[in-house]
């Protein structure tokens, strides 16, 4: 697999999105473990850590579309952007079957169930291609006014 070069640019960009990236982990962690300290229970352990790993990987994705850093090239990149709708579709499908059939409840004893865990995780996996899809058409709306 080749990768594409990157201009100074890019790097500079790319390492901002690191950045903002750290810092929005860092705030999320900190904030998790106030509410932990003061017994704010709105999710499991599990479910809350994987909902901020979930978070942090989203918003980068977002922000590489965003700035239009594609380090493999923009067509591979494309495959990573419609497994991960595919993924979100397919969690969203499985988790709203759990709802619709009864066996769980978004909520559950006043915490976030492993269904609406689960829900929430493929919406934040369906904004991958979402953001790719948007940018897509806004360059190409945006090439075809100049």
């Amino acid at each position: 697999m080749k990768i594409k070069k990157l201009d100074e640019l890019q790097y500079i960009k790319r390492g901002n999105i690191f950045k903002h990236c750290l810092f929005t982990i860092v705030g999320l962690l900190m904030i998790y473990t106030a509410m932990l300290e003061f017994d704010i229970i709105i999710a499991s352990h599990r479910n809350a850590l994987i909902l901020i790993i979930i978070f942090i990987v989203s918003l980068f994705c977002i922000e590489m579309i965003y700035y239009e850093i594609y380090p493999l090239s923009e067509k591979r990149q494309k495959f990573l952007y419609l497994f991960a709708g595919l993924l979100g579709l397919t969690i969203i499908i499985a988790m709203s079957y759990e709802l619709i059939s009864g066996e769980t409840r978004f909520m559950e004893s006043q915490m976030l169930s492993d269904a609406g865990a689960g829900i929430i995780m493929g919406v934040m996996f369906l904004m991958i291609p979402a953001a790719y899809l948007i940018r897509r058409v806004h360059n190409k709306s945006k090439g075809e006014s100049s």
